[in-house]
């Protein structure tokens, strides 16, 4: 089986706080893997590692074909993280967001495509607005226009449906059905369990930053 992502071992501390304990997972291309568990469980701690933006204190970790750290640069041009609270700049537009992620990527996108990824995502209107206007689920909106600008093999989501109202859920779901689709691989960590796994291959709790249970 040929996997996006092979985690194993992984323990994580933060000063005498232990965040992950030695958590194994495994994560098939083309999957979708909901990750569920309550707050402070370790479900963000464990897709920041996998993501490369935290190292492991112990354990291994291979995220498509290439073990962390080393393989950093690589990963991060073919996966895309999604962040809980998401990330923009204030200062700039919508269109001014995507096109300088754009740029930070390497990819080549025209003014048009990336008003019509805002329009997608229903921020049309807002697309020469400065973000420090936007409500929070516009900003959610704005990480997906993102995720869209160019092709992933691994997508790893934060609490994708938080702040989110049933359109903006749904647009989201549609996202998830889209990547799985391409091939990418989709790691869904959240609370809210039925929109989880709607999706879900595979269905992996944390508890007390462990593996409590692992079911199809």
């Amino acid at each position: 089986m040929s996997l996006a992502v092979a985690a194993d071992g992984v323990t994580r501390r933060f000063g005498r706080r232990w965040a992950l304990r030695g958590v194994d997972l495994a994560v098939p291309r083309g999957a979708v893997v909901a990750l569920l568990g309550a707050n402070g469980t370790g479900k963000t701690t464990l897709l920041r590692v996998i993501s490369t933006l935290l190292r492991p204190t112990a354990g291994g970790v291979e995220v498509l074909g290439h073990a962390l750290p080393a393989g950093g640069d690589e990963i991060r041009t073919r996966a895309a993280f999604m962040t809980a609270g998401g990330h923009a700049y204030e200062e700039l537009t919508g269109v001014e967001n995507l096109r300088f992620a754009a740029r930070m990527s390497g990819t080549a996108a025209a003014d048009e495509d990336l008003r019509d990824a805002l329009a997608a995502a229903d921020l049309g209107g807002a697309a020469d607005v400065p973000v420090r206007a936007w409500s929070t689920g516009m900003r959610k909106r704005l990480e997906l226009a993102r995720l869209g600008l160019r092709p992933l093999e691994l997508v790893l989501l934060d609490e994708p449906f938080v702040s989110l109202d049933e359109d903006g859920v749904g647009l989201v779901h549609e996202a998830v059905r889209g990547w799985r689709e391409a091939g990418a691989a989709v790691v869904i960590a959240s609370h809210r369990v039925e929109d989880a796994t709607r999706h879900a291959d595979e269905v992996v709790r944390l508890a007390g930053g462990r593996v409590a249970a692992d079911t199809a």
